[in-house]
């Protein structure tokens, strides 16, 4: 069977949706685990999450803001509808030769604390991220793309990061504790942040800067 792939502006904003729902996934599954890298311990999810900055901006900028917010949205509905699933898979009864329940409740299993954390955080950067890149780019005269891309991605990821920290952590931890897992945090968000950015032309070159004219955008929602 021949594979094809996306060719129309609705097809590919689709497939960045999906794209962008599938990182975020990922980065909530993989999340449970601490992982070390150059020294720095961080949760897994940080290899993956930054593909959402990166995709909500090729979306901003090939589709419109009211596009990207579309995306946003519809990541943060998806978030619940896991967590929903996710908690109903952990308190169904397991059947009596399960052996993983409480390795399967561990992985897969969060406080109500930190997925208020999540929720929080997520929605008040991925909002940003679209706002700044729309901002910078009225600012910039649509010229410039690496300036807001980065501008904006930086500042929201700072966001998302000491959200999350402090509203998962804050009492558990000390002030200065929390600092510390925000600067950690945010040295590798930084620096995904700045690796992305070939990545957010080739996307914005993939999807066609053409779509304007065939794809209705409304930067008023």
């Amino acid at each position: 069977m021949e594979m094809e792939f996306p060719a129309s502006a609705d097809e590919k904003y689709t497939f960045l949706t999906v794209l962008f729902v599938l990182a975020l996934a990922a980065a909530n599954i993989i999340a449970s685990k601490i992982v070390v890298i150059f020294g720095i311990p961080a949760p897994a999810g940080i290899i993956v999450y930054p593909v959402t900055f990166m995709v909500t901006d090729v979306v901003s900028e090939a589709y419109g803001k009211g596009k990207a917010k579309r995306v946003v949205w519809t990541g943060f509905a998806m978030m619940i509808l896991f967590l929903l699933i996710t908690q109903a898979a952990i308190y169904l009864p397991p059947a009596p030769f399960y052996r993983q329940q409480a390795a399967f409740r561990r992985v897969l299993g969060a406080s109500s604390r930190i997925i208020l954390a999540s929720l929080v955080a997520y929605l008040a950067s991925q909002t940003c991220d679209v706002a700044l890149f729309h901002f910078w780019k009225r600012v910039t005269k649509d010229r410039h793309l690496w300036l807001r891309n980065n501008l904006a991605t930086m500042t929201a990821q700072l966001i998302d990061t000491a959200l999350f920290i402090f509203i998962a952590f804050y009492g558990t931890y000390g002030f200065e504790d929390c600092l510390g897992l925000i600067g950690g945090q945010y040295l590798f968000k930084f620096v995904f942040a700045l690796l992305d950015t070939p990545f957010v032309y080739l996307g914005v070159w993939w999807a066609g800067k053409k779509v304007h004219s065939t794809f209705h955008v409304d930067d008023s929602l």
